[in-house]
């Protein structure tokens, strides 16, 4: 069975590739639990279709990271856009997987082995030393978490962003669980709480609905700009609000 035909069949029966294993045993490390979860993939699960249809809003984009992104399915989209992109996973053997897609592919990606429920959170300047990279202290243009909720990593976003950078937040909801057993309720957002837990970026666009066999939260927010000594805002250019960093 291909990664494409695995990720179909799971999402089908509400078996979310990255949400599943949580339920493992409680005794192996996160590290242990995800290798465990993906021994035997061999290539990454497409990308997330919330991500790709925001191709518009990502155009001309410098910088991005896809925080708890396995085996980079969606990663490597966003460096196929030309998006100097980063993979955040505490899986040494999703990240393997990535870099030989990356390699096959010929684009470049950068992987970073980190565990985004640490206490305390890693920052992106913790994160972009890791991989040698040369990015700000204060964070990439675009940031996306696509089903991985753990709520101190939500709160945490915006420090995640350059001022204007945006989020791109999928988690399914409650209702998920009328049709499907997994994710269990404490993977899961109820109703309107995905825009609260992503304290400090104001939303650009927020809907929760039936997305196939799968009831989701999408949100898109930005991190306000920087305000200046005076109290004024930096000039605004709404319809890209990475590009106002």
């Amino acid at each position: 069975m291909t990664a494409a035909d695995r990720w179909n069949a799971e999402q089908g029966t509400g078996a979310d590739p990255v949400c599943a294993s949580r339920d493992a045993d409680a005794s192996m490390t996160a590290a242990e639990r995800w290798d465990a979860k993906y021994a035997d993939w061999h290539e990454p699960s497409p990308a997330s279709d919330f991500i790709t249809g925001q191709a518009k809003l990502l155009a001309d984009c410098p910088t991005a990271v896809d925080l708890a992104g396995g085996a980079g399915g969606t990663a490597l989209w966003l460096a196929e856009q030309g998006i100097d992109t980063a993979l955040v996973d505490v899986s040494d053997r999703a990240l393997a997987i990535a870099r030989n897609a990356a390699a096959q592919r010929g684009v470049p990606l950068h992987t970073i082995f980190a565990d985004l429920e640490a206490d305390p959170l890693p920052s992106p300047a913790q994160l972009a030393r890791l991989a040698a990279l040369a990015v700000p202290d204060d964070g990439w243009h675009a940031a996306v978490c696509t089903n991985f909720l753990h709520r101190p990593l939500l709160g945490a976003l915006r420090e995640f962003l350059v001022p204007g950078g945006i989020a791109f937040v999928l988690i399914a909801t409650v209702e998920n669980l009328l049709v499907n057993a997994r994710p269990g309720r404490p993977y899961l957002v109820e109703p309107g709480e995905l825009p609260e837990l992503c304290a400090g970026l104001e939303p650009i666009s927020f809907e929760e609905g039936w997305f196939g066999q799968r009831h989701e939260a999408r949100l898109v927010a930005h991190r306000a700009l920087t305000v200046q000594a005076s109290g004024s805002a930096l000039p605004e250019r709404s319809h890209r609000p990475h590009a106002r960093c």
